[in-house]
């Protein structure tokens, strides 16, 4: 019985990332040949701290790593 539950939840799985990827790649398409809008304040504001942010979240992954391997990774 658990291999039947298993079974199902990868297939799930495996659906679920299709019909995702699906959707990404519609939307791309859909939006490929729309003009660039030009970011204003609150905008530009908002790409500038999620760069920030995803740099810092990165950095603190990588000195966790180090620290938690006693400095093993290179």
């Amino acid at each position: 019985m658990l291999e039947v539950v298993v079974l199902f939840a990868e297939g799930f799985v495996v659906f679920w990332f299709v019909a995702f990827l699906t959707m990404m790649t519609s939307m791309y398409l859909d939006g490929k040949g729309a003009p660039v809008p030009r970011l204003h304040g609150a905008a530009r504001l908002l790409v500038q701290n999620a760069k920030l942010a995803i740099i810092a979240g990165i950095v603190l992954t990588i000195w966790e790593v180090q620290t938690t391997m006693g400095g093993a990774v290179q």
